[in-house]
């Protein structure tokens, strides 16, 4: 018999990264200013994906953290890395397009954010398609 274990829904900082992108998010949404750089070099449309990509992914996972069923958390944790993966992943190419050698900390900083998300979505799915083929779903 297969032993599952999932892991991960309450690593300390995943959560931390979740609960920074829905106050970010929040503060975006309603009216806070993004850095000035970043708002001169991108259009209007940029800045809402932003915003609403750390907002939808850091709601959504924090949800996923509280939800009961096993397979519905992953589900939502999953679409969260989503969101997760790309918010970092936009900013830290908005911050490379201004062509300054001063953004580097913060872009790599934002990549590695974006490649850890990513890596933490493909251990989600693994994790979802093991409870699948143990017939853990509901």
């Amino acid at each position: 018999m297969t032993t599952i274990i999932v892991t991960g829904r309450h690593r300390p900082h995943e959560v931390m990264f979740l609960v920074l992108a829905a106050a970010v998010g929040v503060a975006f949404v309603a009216g806070a200013k993004p850095p000035t750089t970043v708002e001169q070099l991108v259009a209007p449309w940029v800045l809402w994906a932003w915003y609403l990509l750390l907002l939808g992914s850091g709601v959504i996972g924090l949800i996923s953290i509280a939800l009961p069923d096993t397979y519905r958390a992953l589900v939502l944790e999953l679409a969260a890395m989503h969101g997760q993966t790309a918010a970092p992943a936009l900013y830290a190419l908005a911050l490379l397009s201004t062509g300054s050698p001063a953004v580097g900390f913060a872009a790599a900083f934002c990549a590695a954010w974006s490649c850890a998300s990513a890596w933490r979505g493909w251990q989600v799915w693994q994790g979802m398609r093991a409870l699948r083929q143990a017939g853990g779903t509901k």
